[in-house]
């Protein structure tokens, strides 16, 4: 949980925090949002909590990946800092919560 009087982050200020684009050199942590029913919901939430709870550059964006022999729309969430990728990784609520079985 952020404290509310923490420092503005400059790149929030700046509107220059998420790129539209994964560089080459960044973390990335891969997902496979394909069994959820709310996968922008789900993105959103991701990308709150990452201003939420780290402080450096990241991106979301979309790719494909071969998943049991299937083409399927991957999620990449990548990360400047490679610290924030495993606090990523262990923290995020949205990754750890049980998909409802439909």
């Amino acid at each position: 949980m952020r404290f509310l009087h923490d420092d503005p982050n400059p790149l929030n200020v700046l509107e220059i925090r998420e790129l539209d684009y994964l560089p080459s050199n960044w973390e990335k942590v891969d997902l496979n949002l394909q069994n959820h029913w709310r996968v922008q919901y789900n993105l959103d939430e991701i990308r709150k909590w990452i201003y939420n709870n780290l402080q450096g550059r990241f991106c979301v964006v979309s790719d494909t990946g071969i998943i049991d022999n299937k083409m399927e729309i991957v999620y990449k969430i990548g990360f400047e800092i490679p610290g924030e990728a495993t606090m990523f990784s262990l923290g995020c609520s949205v990754l750890h919560e049980a998909s409802p079985a439909f």
